[in-house]
């Protein structure tokens, strides 16, 4: 009887929970009309049991986004635009620093993850959880028609971190996630792009958060083009993967250090 009662109230909680969903958009127009067909019915379907709000940043796009924004998303999200393209990470905390919910979400306006995923990431929000991220290399994941140089890239960097961090995802490398505020709010996001977000996972896990995957399809963008560049992507994780390696290794000499001296005290 007390397990069944807590479980309801761990629902209620949960329910409870407000949400901030940012949609970060660059040069997006041709796709703003696809994410409302896709959104729109994912956010009633929160709001019948959530405080849910939409925040969708136009950095500095070239393009009509804003105004395709504006025309879709008009009554429906908090419009904020970017006088000239900052960047992924940029995008996200303008975003942030405009939502008001206790579970910040942040997803992809080109629906390459769909929307739809976004009820099984909250459903795994819990009090010890800080972070779900979507996983599309976890081994119940799945990946559709994306291109292998796309693939090769992020599956190798995921492998690479896998083998330096804490914890052991599959995927580190979506930016399809939900976190508790206070995550976004504790660590600075100092790597501009999509950099940033790996930033994000890997200080979260560092500062003892807890992160855990959902499995979901990656699928490739049907409109638009991919805002990547691989060759400085490539090179600016290899640099943060670097000094993570650098700062572990530091850690545990200042470890060996203390405990030498307590020895030596000891004798």
């Amino acid at each position: 009887m007390y397990q069944k009662t807590r479980d309801l109230e761990t629902i209620e909680n949960k329910q409870n929970d407000s949400v901030s969903i940012v949609v970060p958009c660059f040069n997006e127009s041709e796709g703003i009309a696809a994410l409302k067909q896709k959104l729109l019915p994912v956010l009633a379907k929160l709001r019948t049991s959530r405080s849910v709000e939409l925040i969708c940043v136009d950095d500095g796009s070239i393009d009509d986004t804003f105004i395709k924004l504006q025309q879709n998303f008009g009554q429906q999200a908090q419009i904020i635009r970017h006088p000239k393209n900052k960047g992924l990470s940029a995008a996200i905390q303008t975003g942030v620093s405009h939502s008001t919910g206790l579970i910040i979400c942040t997803i992809d306006s080109d629906c390459t993850y769909d929307p739809k995923y976004l009820l099984a990431l909250l459903n795994l929000m819990s009090s010890d959880v800080a972070v779900v991220t979507a996983s599309p290399y976890h081994p119940k994941g799945r990946v559709k028609n994306v291109p292998g140089w796309r693939l090769f890239l992020s599956k190798g960097l995921s492998q690479l971190y896998r083998l330096i961090l804490p914890q052991k995802l599959y995927t580190y490398t979506s930016m399809f996630r939900a976190y508790r505020r206070e995550v976004l709010e504790t660590i600075p996001i100092t790597h501009p792009g999509f950099l940033g977000l790996v930033e994000i996972l890997a200080e979260a896990m560092l500062q003892g958060y807890r992160v855990i995957e959902y499995p979901t399809e990656l699928s490739n963008r049907v409109y638009g083009q991919s805002k990547l560049r691989v060759v400085k992507v490539i090179w600016s994780h290899i640099k943060y993967i670097f000094s993570l390696i650098n700062r572990q290794k530091l850690k545990q000499n200042n470890i060996r250090s203390l405990k030498y001296k307590y020895t030596n005290k000891s004798l």
